[in-house]
């Protein structure tokens, strides 16, 4: 008898991730980001990142810079929005109107959260002498990239494979968890932002996630 395979990895990601691991998620997401948040404003996080921030710009090169520039757009809001919007737009060709809304109300509500603790916390940004790229207005802690990264790209990499094999997800999902943590490098490569403000962004895109999952399992299951 064929061995049936497993419903699991042919869902949407919020669905495959469930109620328990929506939870999970958003409980251990959250707790590391209120962690990160209280390193930041009592001033412990300034020693290890000036270290990291040391280290990471004893690389300076012109193809490093290029590949730089590159992976740091993929974190924009342009990109972002993009992703989303084409991830949402294949969903409703398919019929799956309830997805395509999850990953616009997603991918906005990530960006809200992003302005709403920008404003909130209203960290400056690194204050550089060789910054590489010109400095964003907004405020540094979280990093809006790395945040909305963690937030979306998940869900858009898991969508386009989900109904491909294991090995296909995995190597899929391999890449989309190294452009976010590329994303992340990118900021404090260019001096943009410090590495907890990347982390807390970290931190804060996969809470929303969990979130994200945990509310649209409960939806449709109702």
């Amino acid at each position: 008898m064929k061995q049936q395979q497993p419903k699991r990895r042919h869902r949407f990601l919020p669905l495959a991730i469930g109620t328990t691991g929506g939870v999970a998620l958003a409980a251990v997401a959250f707790w590391f980001f209120k962690k990160q948040a209280e390193h930041v404003v009592e001033g412990r996080a300034d020693r290890y990142d000036e270290m990291i921030m040391e280290a990471v710009h004893t690389i300076d090169n012109a193809p490093m810079h290029q590949i730089m520039e590159a992976v740091t757009q993929l974190g924009s809001h342009f990109a972002i929005s993009s992703a989303a919007g084409l991830t949402a737009l294949a969903m409703l060709r398919d019929g799956k109107r309830d997805d395509a809304w999850t990953v616009v109300v997603s991918t906005g509500g990530a960006m809200a959260i992003n302005t709403i603790l920008k404003n909130i916390f209203q960290r400056q940004r690194p204050q550089e002498l060789a910054r590489r790229i010109k400095l964003p207005k907004s405020h540094s802690f979280p990093s809006g990239h790395s945040l909305l990264s963690a937030a979306t790209y998940p869900i858009v990499a898991h969508h386009f494979v989900q109904h491909r094999s294991v090995a296909t997800q995995a190597i899929v999902h391999t890449a989309a968890t190294l452009t976010i943590l590329g994303v992340g490098f990118s900021r404090v490569y260019f001096g943009v932002h410090f590495p907890s403000d990347v982390l807390g962004g970290f931190a804060a895109g996969f809470g929303w996630l969990g979130l994200t999952s945990l509310s649209h399992t409960i939806v449709d299951k109702n």
